[in-house]
């Protein structure tokens, strides 16, 4: 849990990581949020976790005192969701940032400069040597989305009380096949002249 301070806000109090719920600025802007609350102790910046409880004031960063810690735990019990907020939204969220880890992944194993390069590369009518790899990467790219959107589906149909973990969810996404799935047959092309005169 990060409380901090924002001077461009005009000393609104943001929360962010509160419980597992929220992994950005609660709420984004941070516009009007926590006006006139906190803990009544000087600080910049609060993070406090299993591991540590240290505020940041200036330059320095102290440990919490007992009563300090007792104030701002006080404090986040008595947050209040956004309305935008939801756990449903986060698994999703979760989810979609490891769709696109997966997908990258491959993408930067094989040494594509991004997404367009595969595209470009596999693409209907394509000579290039690495068409057929670039197409199955597109076609893995496809089953990760796939499985994203309908996982995405179950859990937006899912009372709160009856969700899975995100590693649990994360377990049915397709992780990648080996990278040489990808490159079969690449080789014997590379070596040999495609027309059959090498």
């Amino acid at each position: 849990m990060l409380l901090q301070r924002s001077e461009h806000d005009r000393g609104t109090l943001c929360a962010e990581a509160v419980g597992h719920l929220y992994t950005s600025a609660y709420p984004p802007s941070c516009s009007g949020a926590l006006q006139d609350g906190g803990p009544d102790f000087d600080y910049d910046a609060l993070s406090v976790n299993n591991e540590h409880a240290v505020r940041r004031l200036g330059p320095g960063v102290h440990p919490l005192a007992e009563d300090e810690l007792r104030q701002v735990r006080t404090f986040v019990e008595q947050l209040q969701p956004p309305v935008w907020a939801s756990f449903q939204k986060q698994l999703i969220l979760d989810l979609r940032a490891m769709a696109l880890g997966l997908i990258n992944s491959v993408v930067s194993q094989l040494e594509y400069d991004g997404l367009l390069d595969v595209l470009i590369t596999g693409r209907q009518g394509s000579t290039d040597l690495y068409a057929e790899e670039a197409r199955r990467v597109m076609a893995y790219a496809d089953s990760v989305w796939n499985a994203f959107h309908a996982l995405a589906a179950q859990i937006r149909n899912t009372p709160t009380a009856e969700l899975k973990t995100v590693k649990e969810y994360a377990a049915m996404m397709p992780f990648p096949p080996s990278i040489e799935h990808f490159s079969a047959g690449l080789l014997h092309e590379l070596l040999h002249d495609p027309r059959g005169n090498g």
